[in-house]
């Protein structure tokens, strides 16, 4: 039976994954929180019209960021990009961080004389921000806070939205939003988790509830083209697993590059309903042979610890049943989750000093993309288990 697509509204959704009841991924319990956890069914589907993916439940954005435990700085690799990132953008004139967390990219621009301002919704997290002199709106990104940016700023020649568009329960409305907002000949750059990179890489731990729409790029040329604005241009970048970046602009402005065409084209082969129905025997295999190797562990009296406790650790854990009995802690960097408990297996979060202490003899790297940087961190003194596939590298 098919569902109308969020996306294009034509009835052709097809669920091709279920990963049973989960927890909000991002939001990390104490103890006394535990009995009050809510779980939602997270099931994915995709849209043989569009080649969109999304989720078949949708919780309230509001409930989701208001309150939030995620900080990109955190992260060196993460730094780096932006950095990177910054300084392409360095002869804008104004740009404007949507979802700009704790002001990853608004302190390189800062840096470089660049006038940039950050929307983000999440009041701890835009205050940490704030704090550290990086100027921060605490709001969500719509026509209300747009009408009060440009009043207040201008309009920007330049509007960034990292990790955030497949947030969103209602991209039509950023896209207006960001359409009435944007300068004449701005540019809008979104970086997006691609639904390829996750195909390709068996990378199921990627859909949790935060995100609700996995983009194509024809998906995300299907959506700019029904509100005037077009695809101009398309990278591949490293973030996340595999992401794309991609700039649009007011229609009529500039011509797409070649790598637009050829990504789309590409598409038409690998995004088909039967490619994301295989994906679903692969993820049940991977999930078994990673907890099957956790109890031989067990077995053989070898102490296990996690290292990272990104969103991606909810739906591993839960979808394969593994907790404290299997993974006595996991570390991570962020003071923010340090002392809480992974949601719904509630493994404890520690901060890094507790493996002085308390040391494993394998370091499950949850937060893969980053091992090099975790090596370092922890002076390559492991065995380190990447969990999806599992491997020791």
């Amino acid at each position: 039976m098919t569902q109308n697509c969020h996306l294009c509204g034509k009835p052709a959704l097809h669920e091709f994954l279920n990963l049973g009841r989960q927890p909000l991924a991002n939001k990390y319990p104490t103890q006394a929180q535990f009995a009050s956890e809510d779980f939602f069914p997270l099931a994915v589907f995709f849209c043989t019209h569009c080649k969109n993916v999304q989720l078949g439940t949708i919780v309230s954005r509001a409930r989701m960021f208001e309150d939030y435990y995620y900080l990109s700085s955190v992260n060196a690799a993460l730094v780096r990009h932006f950095e990177a990132l910054a300084k392409k953008l360095a002869s804008a004139q104004f740009v404007l961080d949507v979802g700009s967390n704790d002001g990853i990219l608004l302190r390189p621009l800062q840096a470089l004389g660049v006038k940039a301002i950050g929307i983000e919704p999440s009041v701890n997290v835009s205050k940490i921000a704030n704090d550290a002199g990086l100027e921060t709106v605490c709001a969500f990104f719509d026509m209300d806070s747009v009408v009060e940016v440009e009043r207040k700023y201008g309009k920007p020649d330049v509007i960034v939205a990292s990790s955030v568009f497949t947030h969103l329960e209602d991209p039509h409305q950023f896209i207006e939003a960001a359409k009435s907002l944007l300068a004449e000949n701005g540019r809008l750059i979104i970086e997006v988790e691609y639904i390829g990179n996750i195909l390709r890489q068996t990378q199921f731990e990627r859909f949790y509830l935060d995100r609700i729409f996995y983009y194509s790029l024809n998906s995300l040329h299907y959506l700019f083209k029904s509100h005037g604005m077009s695809i101009v241009d398309v990278d591949h970048i490293e973030p996340h697993g595999g992401s794309l970046q991609v700039t649009i602009q007011h229609e009529g402005a500039a011509n797409p590059t070649s790598n637009v065409t050829a990504l789309l084209q590409e598409e038409a082969t690998t995004l088909t309903l039967p490619v994301l129905q295989e994906f679903k025997y692969e993820v049940d295999k991977q999930i078994g042979s990673f907890r099957k190797l956790l109890e031989d562990y067990k077995q053989s009296n070898l102490k296990v610890a996690g290292y990272g406790a990104p969103a991606r650790v909810s739906t591993i854990c839960n979808y394969g049943q593994i907790g404290p009995s299997l993974i006595d802690f996991t570390v991570d960097d962020s003071p923010l989750k340090q002392n809480k408990y992974t949601p719904g297996t509630h493994i404890p979060i520690v901060p890094r000093s507790y493996l002085e202490s308390h040391r494993p003899d394998i370091l499950v790297v949850f937060a893969y993309e980053y091992l090099d940087d975790i090596r370092k961190k922890t002076d390559n003194a492991y065995r380190y288990l990447v969990p999806i596939p599992p491997r020791e590298v």
